[in-house]
């Protein structure tokens, strides 16, 4: 969880923005670039684990307006929502400030080793099992052919091979048909779950990395979204 207190920068003449997190204080725009309405702690900006954005203000005497309505408390903010603080609106570029405090940040991507590997064997098992019932559903046509070729040197035999490879035929068919269905949804559900899982370990990005296998994270070190810096 992120938490960050956002204010006007104090004890100077030309006040910039200031943006606080824990102890460590950085400054934002250029002297002078934001108006005296906003105070010095004007709101707290919380980015929980989910990546869900809340504004609350600091005092009741503050304005933060959110898509042009003044909220004391906001809940569930989007990145690109318009956000202004001061009865002189000033504009705040939340997704510039998150990134840029993002990029100074280092996240640890131990744990999407695992969720690549299990995708890999996944995906890898789905081909497996389809390649398998590939070469099974050669059998039946196997089987008739069989049957023909008993029948002529065997014709007490022909009906109990035909029926045999009648019943095969019925029951690999049923056997197709029935992963025919499942297939696509376990197909889905592994895209699904891979699209969940598979994304930037830091809150305030939180974005689905693609593709991208997971050695190559650990090379680049570095998220292509946020640039929050990546270790294992």
């Amino acid at each position: 969880m992120i938490e960050l207190i956002i204010g006007r920068e104090g004890g100077v003449d030309n006040p910039r923005l200031a943006i606080t997190q824990g102890d460590q204080t950085v400054f934002y725009g250029a002297p002078g670039s934001v108006p005296k309405t906003v105070s010095r702690k004007h709101c707290k900006v919380t980015v929980d684990d989910n990546g869900f954005i809340s504004f609350e203000d600091i005092t009741e005497n503050n304005f933060t307006f959110i898509n042009g309505l003044d909220c004391k408390i906001k809940g569930n903010v989007g990145i690109h929502d318009v956000i202004e603080l001061g009865s002189s609106r000033y504009r705040l570029d939340l997704d510039s400030i998150l990134k840029s405090l993002s990029s100074k940040q280092a996240f640890s991507v131990k744990h999407l080793e695992a969720v690549y590997s299990k995708y890999q064997k996944d995906k890898l098992d789905m081909q497996v099992r389809q390649g398998k019932l590939n070469a099974i559903s050669a059998l039946p046509g196997i089987l008739s052919m069989t049957s023909i070729g008993i029948a002529v040197f065997l014709p007490s035999a022909r009906i109990v091979m035909i029926a045999f490879a009648a019943v095969f035929a019925l029951v690999f068919a049923f056997i197709r048909y029935k992963n025919a269905s499942k297939t696509p949804l376990k197909s889905r559900s592994i895209e699904e779950s891979f699209r969940e899982n598979y994304v930037c370990p830091n809150p305030a990005c939180n974005r689905f990395l693609g593709a991208t296998p997971y050695k190559e994270l650990l090379k680049n070190r570095s998220c292509p979204y946020c640039k929050a810096q990546y270790f294992e």
